[in-house]
Formats: C-alpha cells, structure tokens, sequence
C-alpha cells in the first residue's frame, strides 16, 4: 500500500481523486459516452481568457473553476461512508459481519487525505511539511480508511457484495433464505445514498475529472509555466541545488519515500523548493494558467456541468438525512 501511494503521488495529484475513480477503464468509458461518441467531429478547444494571478503561500486556500461542479471533499467523503454503512446493514441481513471497524471517522481521514493530495497538486506547497516531512506524505491512518479486500471474503460473502455467483453470472436463488439485490448489497447501498441517479452522477463527476486532467495537461506546456520552472530552477541553483523543475526535485532517486522518515538532504532540498516557488510564484502563475484552461473547458462543455452541478446540488441536500437514518453500526450478531 505505502509503495502504491509512493508511485502514484503525481497521477493522484493531477487527476484527481480517490473517490471519482475518474481514470478507471469505465469510468473513461462513461467519459467517452458524454463526449461525443456519436461520430461528431470534435470541436476545437476555446482559447483561455486570461485569470488573475494570485500571490498565495499555500494551494490551501485556491480553488479551481470547475471544483464548484464536483462535490466537495466533506460531501464525497460522507457519501462513500453512507454507502459503507448502507452495505454494512445490507450484508447484516445475510447474516455476514462486513466492516466491522468501519466508524465516522472515515469521512475525517478522507478529507484530510484529499487535501494533502491536493495541496500537491503543483508540488509541495506546505512550509511546515516540507521542513518536517520533505516530500514524504503522511502515514495513511489505519483503521477505518478502507474496505475491506474483497478477495478476503468467503464466496456467500462475495455473492452477497456484488451480486454475483462464484461463476460471474447474476445471483438468481435466494441467499441463506434471503433474495440478493440487484447487483447485491454494493449496488442496493449505492442505490439508496444517490436514489437511483448514481450512473448519471458518476457520468458527471467522470466528465469533470476528465476536463480537469486535460486543463491541467494543457497547462503543463503553456510557456508561463515553462518560464516560471526556469527562473524557479534558477532560485534552486543558487541554493546549492540542480532541478529541472519541481517535479525533477520530486522525482530526486535519493528518496525512498517508503522510508518511515526523509533524509536530512530530502528535507533541505524541500524546504528550499518551497522557499523558490514563493520567491519566483511558482504556485499563483501555475494556479492562474491552470484556471484560465479551466474556464475555457467550461466554455465549451457549459450545458453538460450545468446538469452535473445541478445533479450535486440534490445529492447535498439529501446527505443530512441519510446520516441521520444511517450513521450508525447495525446490531452485532
């Protein structure tokens, strides 16, 4: 799991999220569904208009245009909970434990993982981070972060998650006396917390993900932020340090990111990172660009996010009431 997250630290940061399995084989299907697999030539993408450049010292505090048509990470978070907690009930039934550590806490530990992500997403961006972590992520809390694996589950357990026999085929004959749901009890759960709208909300979230990653792409070769990596690599040599860009520093082989703590040089070549990106502005030119590509995206795909931000909406004002009736383990055994 540490080695995962090591060698997906970028991707993860560029295309975002652990929740909008945005990349995946369908979602990228679904992707090409609401693009335009009709046979229509694709339309040349609009120009950016250009975006005020901010001085931040932190990413913490920016947000992207098109952030405001995905849910945010409070809501992503306890959606997938809900979720958990509606399998949990569901698998109750059959008579099978299924998460039995799972706890509220879950909605903590997600949000604060996205963020950390996030805040990367032009690199380290976090003084006191760096000078205490170089460029280590956190330790991924244990616990209540994850489901459980599914090939840890016996056969009925499976056949009950999914939905399907040992053999792939739809589970057709009751279960331990019980009908299994459509798509068993992960489908039921997904079902009850998006009331039926999941597939169009996941189509909506799969767009915005897509958008975002080819905003962020096109970014990567616009000549601000060439010019910006210079003059910031520039700054790195005169701190003793030779980088291409913030990503080479990164990518330094010296670091084992899997190690329990960083190098006094990962730290020092860390803090220095930071230390030029708020000398040269590293962070707003590339935020300013990024949100000028952004914008230009929304131009060009306005009536499918007006659906997809009105879809959020609904989904937002139905997770009050969904943890009421859910926010709690089901009975034991």
């Amino acid at each position: 799991m540490a080695e995962a997250r090591v060698n997906t630290e970028r991707t993860a940061v560029r295309r975002r999220s652990a929740w909008l399995a945005a990349l995946s084989a369908g979602a990228l299907a679904a992707t090409l569904l609401v693009s335009g697999c009709d046979g229509e030539p694709a339309r040349p993408p609009s120009a950016p208009g250009p975006v005020a450049t901010p001085t931040p010292t932190t990413t913490a505090n920016l947000r992207l245009p098109l952030n405001a048509y995905l849910p945010t990470p409070e809501e992503q978070a306890t959606g997938e909970y809900l979720v958990y907690r509606v399998q949990q009930r569901c698998m109750r039934g059959f008579g099978f434990q299924y998460l039995p550590h799972l706890s509220s806490d879950y909605i903590k530990t997600t949000v604060a993982t996205w963020r950390e992500y996030e805040s990367r997403r032009y690199g380290i961006s976090e003084r006191a981070i760096a000078a205490e972590r170089g460029y280590h992520l956190d330790k991924a809390p244990g616990g209540t972060r994850a489901p459980q694996i599914a090939t840890a589950l016996s056969l009925p357990e499976r056949e009950a998650l999914s939905g399907r026999t040992a053999d792939g085929r739809a589970s057709s004959t009751p279960l331990r006396g019980r009908p299994v749901p459509r798509d068993g009890c992960a489908g039921q759960a997904v079902r009850t917390v998006h009331a039926d709208g999941s597939e169009s909300a996941q189509r909506g979230n799969d767009l915005v993900a897509r958008l975002r990653h080819e905003a962020f792409e096109r970014s990567r070769s616009d000549p601000r932020v060439a010019a910006v990596n210079r003059t910031w690599s520039s700054c790195m040599r005169d701190k003793g340090f030779t980088y291409r860009d913030p990503d080479a520093a990164l990518e330094d082989p010296r670091w084992d990111l899997r190690s329990a703590r960083p190098s006094r040089a990962e730290i020092a070549v860390a803090t220095a990172d930071i230390s030029c990106k708020l000398r040269v502005n590293l962070l707003g030119t590339n935020f300013a660009v990024e949100a000028e590509y952004e914008n230009a995206v929304i131009k060009d795909h306005t009536p499918e996010l007006e659906k997809a931000r009105t879809r959020k909406a609904a989904e937002s004002e139905r997770l009050p009431g969904l943890m009421r009736r859910y926010d709690r383990a089901p009975s034991p055994l």
